[in-house]
């Protein structure tokens, strides 16, 4: 193309013997013209590369932003994961109440009978989270009986409504079907207990009894199990039998938020006295944990050895538990708990995902601004996020070890759920 562009030009045909003039500026068009072509050369080859590679840069970016990238966030904001799992959002379902009165054991502390709440999807999703929930426990008549005057209901079904609306995680796992088990047996979903009312283990497994005919939940691809408090001492508890009865194809994971206790030599009214409690509530200790004394079976680094190895497992902590201190009589700035604390969560880092902040209150996934607590600016729903799309067992962990780099939102409303 550039020689017949050259050939065609008129100075070509201006004289058989042209002056050395001409000569001149013929070499200077054939210069030209040389270069013309080699900038549409350099387009055409460099164009479409660039083309390509902004196509491939816009889908990594996209995909780091949506699935991989811990989101920052500063004291006041938060930037929360829009991704196909975690989305917060105020518009949501309804919870609708489902009785267990086809069983006769799943009775609460009043002898009403236990119930939970389950909202579907809008999309028929495989995915499941199953929350179980807190409040603490009683150990003796006497303790009940305060619980019944200053804890009502949480030892009772009689006062749940028939359809009900949740905040905090609730309404932020859109495509999830989510089950919320109210805890209204006070023995750390342990117990079987006629004498006592004590019946936290017949509830526990009345449920998945029952979602045995719910033709929905036979499909499920992924299922988190969720314990808030007591309601996480119940699934490490429960959790080790109870999962081997499910199909090896299911993700199966378990969260348990602010349910990591320790057995701290200076606890008075703390994990150790569950050990009077487990005899007051005939406690079922399953077959898989043969520690002594029986209590240990409620600690997070000794049941962890207990759960099959496929399951992943997020531990959710504030390293200044306000409940815990307060239970084992501990002042709220005492380091030296917390840093045994920490220990005792690295003891098992090998096992575990972890989000350990430098946090006074008692439970985060409850709450309205859950996915905005961070340590060093990475938030608990972007953390969330990673550990959800994760299939490989890696695990996700960030502990404020020098307790300066946590976000600790708080509203006051949050604390009439707070399972104390």
């Amino acid at each position: 193309m550039m020689t017949s562009s050259v050939s065609s030009s008129p100075l070509s045909y201006s004289s058989p013997t042209p002056s050395p003039e001409l000569i001149k500026i013929n070499s200077n068009h054939k210069t030209y013209y040389i270069e013309i072509g080699l900038t549409i050369l350099f387009l055409c080859l460099t164009i479409p590369s660039l083309f390509f590679l902004t196509l491939i840069y816009h889908r990594e970016t996209t995909f780091i932003s949506t699935s991989l990238a811990i989101a920052t966030t500063t004291t006041t904001t938060a930037t929360i994961i829009d991704s196909s799992f975690i989305k917060s959002t105020y518009q949501q379902k309804n919870f609708y109440r489902k009785s267990l009165f086809n069983y006769p054991q799943a009775r609460c502390m009043d002898d009403s009978i236990a119930s939970y709440y389950i909202r579907l999807s809008n999309n028929n999703n495989s995915y499941w989270l199953i929350y179980f929930d807190g409040g603490w426990f009683c150990y003796s008549k006497e303790s009940c009986n305060l619980r019944r005057i200053y804890s009502p209901n949480l030892i009772t079904s009689n006062n749940m409504n028939e359809k009900k609306s949740f905040i905090g995680i609730f309404s932020s796992l859109k495509q999830y079907n989510i089950i919320y088990v109210p805890y209204c047996s006070s023995d750390l979903w342990s117990g079987s207990s006629n004498k006592t009312y004590s019946h936290g283990y017949d509830i526990f497994h009345a449920i998945f009894d029952d979602l045995k005919f719910d033709k929905q939940f036979q499909k499920a691809k992924q299922i988190i199990f969720t314990g808030f408090s007591a309601g996480g001492l119940g699934l490490l508890l429960n959790l080790p039998n109870l999962l081997k009865k499910f199909s090896s194809t299911i993700d199966l994971r378990v969260i348990i938020d602010s349910g990591w206790f320790i057995d701290y030599s200076g606890s008075i009214n703390g994990i150790t006295k569950i050990n009077e409690a487990m005899i007051y509530w005939n406690t079922q200790i399953p077959s898989t944990c043969q520690l002594k004394p029986q209590y240990k079976c409620f600690l997070g680094s000794e049941a962890i050895r207990l759960f099959p190895s496929h399951v992943s497992i997020l531990i959710i902590q504030s390293l200044f538990d306000q409940t815990q201190l307060h239970l084992d009589k501990l002042y709220i700035n005492s380091n030296d708990f917390s840093l045994k604390l920490i220990e005792n969560l690295r003891q098992s880092s090998n096992r575990i995902s972890i989000f350990a902040p430098a946090c006074s209150i008692h439970g985060l996934l409850f709450r309205s601004l859950w996915s905005q607590f961070n340590i060093e600016q990475r938030t608990l729903a972007s953390v969330l996020n990673i550990w959800l799309k994760r299939t490989k067992r890696t695990h996700v962990q960030l502990i404020d070890n020098h307790f300066d780099s946590s976000f600790c939102p708080h509203r006051e409303d949050d604390d009439d759920d707070d399972g104390i």
